[in-house]
């Protein structure tokens, strides 16, 4: 009953035309990324590793230029974030013909703005529950919407619905704290560390069914240079995991909030299968939405921090729904004409 409802009121007629260069959207996407990874490396990591590592002047001059560009960096990807988020919730409010279905989405998504608004002006829990609440249901909106496509092969399908599941199991064990802290019970959640342990395991298989959807069809694209940044990065990762293990899981809650409770080799493999997937998107010239929203989903992490990294989420699901290929540009050419379904 869900994705013939979906299908009909979102796909059923012809988008509307929007007076949005794509080079210019194009541009703020690539900006947004170059601030996301900046944010990641220079204050996720190194400005986190540096205060527990002895260093000299010198080294505390570099630790206070990266803090100070990875505290500019995430300002300017949070100010991006929102910027797309708003005009990504404005196109899905204009596909909308059915008049309820548009109501209930500017609820959502008036919801969301004003509880990340209030979020970061109070930091009170409450709001942060309402935010959360908001960024789940668009998530799984999305998540449903790319469904309800005809033209959407099984390997989409599953690879987004994995994304979308393991989100949602992090978003039970957040928002479930957040109510029982509200509520002021002292009992723990029910399955809480079960259902973000259940979430890893999905985000571990979207790896592969990401190579399986997107990866596999032009992961030549990637070529050979590509490939060996890819399986680089990896050896690296993987020689970090030979440090002791309370590090190891330091470091990847830092980065990816992933745990690490499954053996090295499956997340070493997993992460490898994706990055080859966003290089080959980036090579191929008709999957820039496609690499873009694998690259802020990877940059978000599992467990987001920040309520701009569930920004990142929406945005990446977003991009894989082809939520942004409205606009000027793209109406030119042929209706649904998305990179991530042509190759099936």
């Amino acid at each position: 009953m869900l994705v013939p409802t979906v299908q009909r009121i979102f796909f059923n007629y012809q988008l509307p035309r929007l007076r949005v260069s794509e080079t210019l959207l194009r541009q703020v996407v690539q900006g947004l990324i170059v601030a996301a990874l900046l944010e990641i490396v220079l204050l996720r990591l190194a400005t986190r590793i540096g205060v527990h590592v002895p260093r000299s002047e010198l080294a505390a001059d570099g630790l206070q230029a990266a803090s100070f560009v990875g505290s500019l960096a995430f300002n300017s990807a949070s100010i991006l974030a929102i910027g797309l988020t708003v005009l990504l919730l404005l196109m899905m409010t204009m596909r909308v013909r059915d008049s309820v279905a548009r109501f209930g989405l500017v609820l959502i998504s008036g919801a969301l703005m004003i509880s990340l608004m209030m979020s970061l002006v109070t930091g009170r829990a409450a709001w942060d529950g309402a935010f959360g609440l908001a960024a789940t249901l668009l998530v799984l909106l999305l998540g449903v919407t790319l469904m309800a496509r005809k033209d959407v092969s099984t390997g989409p399908r599953a690879a987004v619905a994995l994304i979308v599941g393991a989100y949602l199991c992090y978003q039970y064990y957040s928002l479930s704290y957040i109510t029982y802290r509200l509520l002021d019970y002292a009992a723990l959640p029910p399955l809480g560390i079960d259902v973000l342990r259940w979430g890893e395991v999905l985000v571990v298989l979207a790896g592969g069914a990401v190579f399986w959807a997107w990866g596999r069809p032009r992961w030549r694209l990637a070529g050979r240079l590509g490939i060996a940044a890819v399986v680089g990065f990896v050896v690296i990762v993987g020689l970090s995991s030979l440090t002791p293990s309370s590090t190891t899981s330091i470091l990847a809650l830092w980065t990816t909030g992933m745990s690490f409770f499954l053996p090295s080799p499956v997340y070493l493999v997993a992460l490898a299968l994706y990055l080859v997937t966003v290089v080959a998107c980036f090579r191929d010239k008709d999957a820039f939405w496609l690499g873009a929203g694998l690259l802020l989903l990877l940059v978000a992490g599992y467990m987001p921090e920040a309520t701009y990294h569930h920004l990142l989420v929406i945005l990446g699901v977003g991009f894989l729904a082809g939520a942004f290929h409205v606009v000027e540009e793209a109406t030119e050419r042929a209706p649904g004409t998305i990179s991530m379904h042509t190759r099936h």
